[in-house]
């Protein structure tokens, strides 16, 4: 049997396009709270990593009442000391998140974010 191999990769009905499962994004923080992942429900797991050398602090966008949050020293937040890798699984993954940097700017940030855990 004679197959034309080449039609079926012309073939749209052929192709496969997977679910984006996350990525990883690069940020350089002040001290101003800073959205660092929009509200995704898929997302069910976030990985944050501060490779800096100042503190950076890390919230959602609302609390579990629903009052909106700020990234910085305030209630709310989790603090990740330089070297730090914190992840975040569960409920509330795919809420929107915010970060800032305890002092200075420039504050290298590393966010990952996953649809599957």
């Amino acid at each position: 049997m004679n197959a034309n191999i080449g039609a079926l990769t012309f073939n749209t009905q052929n192709y496969i396009s997977p679910a984006i499962n996350g990525g990883t994004l690069g940020f350089s923080l002040g001290t101003a709270s800073t959205q660092v992942l929009p509200a995704n429900p898929q997302v069910q797991k976030v990985t944050f990593h501060n490779p800096g050398t100042n503190p950076i602090y890390v919230c959602q966008a609302t609390d579990a009442n629903g009052n909106a949050l700020t990234a910085g020293a305030n209630p709310g937040n989790w603090l990740l000391y330089p070297g730090a890798t914190w992840s975040f699984t569960g409920n509330g993954a795919g809420g929107a998140w915010l970060a800032a940097a305890s002092t200075g700017s420039g504050n290298p940030f590393t966010v990952a974010a996953s649809q599957t855990i």
